[in-house]
């Protein structure tokens, strides 16, 4: 089961709800990615059923390494510093899930 949390920058007050990195939910595998094109924090579909990677499923396939609020392919790992993508100011994460997702 896959966990997202908010993240604060306490800079500039851009907030976002994601995973926080690498995340399993019962189908989907997700990564949280900064997408250099619409420079959001973004829960990216990186595999399906435990493994990163495409499942051969084209449906599916299609959305694997795209931004899900832009759609463009821009996509680099969040870093474990946890920088805001607006400002580069560390990013704070909520002690508690705000949603669990299966």
């Amino acid at each position: 089961m896959g966990s997202t949390y908010q993240f604060v920058c306490p800079a500039c007050d851009y907030e976002t709800v994601v995973s926080g990195g690498l995340d399993y939910g019962f189908l989907a595998v997700v990564r949280t990615m900064v997408c250099q094109d619409c420079q959001e924090l973004v829960d990216v579909l990186v595999g399906a059923h435990g493994q990163e990677g495409e499942t051969g499923e084209p449906e599916y396939d299609k959305d694997i390494g795209h931004c899900p609020e832009c759609h463009g392919q821009n996509v680099e790992r969040w870093p474990r510093t946890r920088p805001c993508p607006k400002c580069g100011t560390r990013m704070t994460k909520s002690q508690e899930p705000t949603v669990m997702w299966d």
